[in-house]
């Protein structure tokens, strides 16, 4: 396999090589809207009910023709991917650390009769979760065009893509409760619990509400990199032999979940990014 890769590579190369030499190249840059993306099909507690978030997408490419109707694009991005889920969700053990000790809050609920807290039977809660992952990616795309004045275009082909931040922002007040249904609240001892004053209450009750408002960098939780394809459509609007402006509308998929523990799920980045640009040719 690494052998067979190794000759692709050596094999675009001499493209490249060729074309550059024979061909008018172009360079350019880019600058776009994007509605990022995360999926997981195992319906994992984690990741499920995420919806779509905005970012932006910017980039600079150069582009070797090798026909009239067919070139080779090379692009380095900054791209912005995540999504958000608002309701009652698990809580990661690690982020229970803010309440207490797990060893402490595990032993409280054996007193209770109650199975400990991990991360794959978690504490619940209602707020609001924001993933936020901003990636370097590099797609390598063939690109077919027809036209002069005016040329419509299709893109597509592989990318790779490194993590450059990862942050997760939560907000809300809220219950804490053993079940993802909202209805077994955590219960801590009375502090003011007397057995001969029915006034003071049970000797165990929930605990009060709790701020979640919380920003954590999870970049050490995620893949360091991932891969994926591009595909793509737009418009070009030549000005002259030289310059020359578009718009374009893409698709991504991430092929690696970004997960590194599959506890936490296997979930897939991509979106959809709306795009203007300019090229020179050279």
């Amino acid at each position: 396999m690494k052998t067979i890769t190794s000759r692709l590579f050596l094999f675009l190369l001499v493209i490249f090589l060729i074309e550059t030499t024979i061909a008018q190249v172009k360079i350019g840059a880019k600058a776009g809207y994007s509605i990022g993306r995360i999926t997981d099909d195992s319906d994992n507690i984690y990741t499920k009910d995420y919806e779509s978030s905005s970012g932006v997408d910017l980039g600079v490419f150069a582009e070797f023709p090798v026909s009239d109707l067919f070139s080779l694009q090379l692009e380095v991005l900054y791209t912005q991917r995540g999504g958000e889920r608002t309701g009652l969700q698990p809580i990661p053990t690690a982020a229970l650390e803010d309440f207490g000790s797990i060893v402490q809050l595990n032993y409280m609920l054996h007193l209770q009769g109650k199975a400990p807290v991990t991360d794959t039977n978690p504490l619940y809660a209602d707020f609001k979760n924001v993933s936020e992952l901003r990636y370097i990616e590099i797609p390598f795309l063939g690109k077919l065009g027809w036209g002069d004045t005016w040329r419509f275009y299709v893109e597509a082909g592989p990318y790779i893509g490194f993590l450059a931040s990862s942050t997760q922002k939560t907000s809300g007040t809220s219950l804490i409760t053993l079940d993802a249904q909202g209805t077994d609240p955590l219960r801590v001892l009375n502090p003011i619990y007397d057995p001969s004053d029915p006034s003071t209450g049970a000797l165990w009750v929930p605990v009060p509400p709790q701020d979640f408002t919380a920003e954590t960098d999870t970049k050490e939780e995620l893949n360091a990199y991932n891969v994926g394809f591009h595909a793509g459509s737009g418009l070009i609007r030549k000005i002259n032999e030289k310059h020359e402006v578009f718009v374009g509308f893409r698709g991504s998929w991430g092929a690696r979940p970004i997960q590194k523990d599959e506890v936490f799920g296997k979930s897939h980045v991509g979106g959809l990014v709306f795009s203007l640009g300019y090229a020179y040719t050279l």
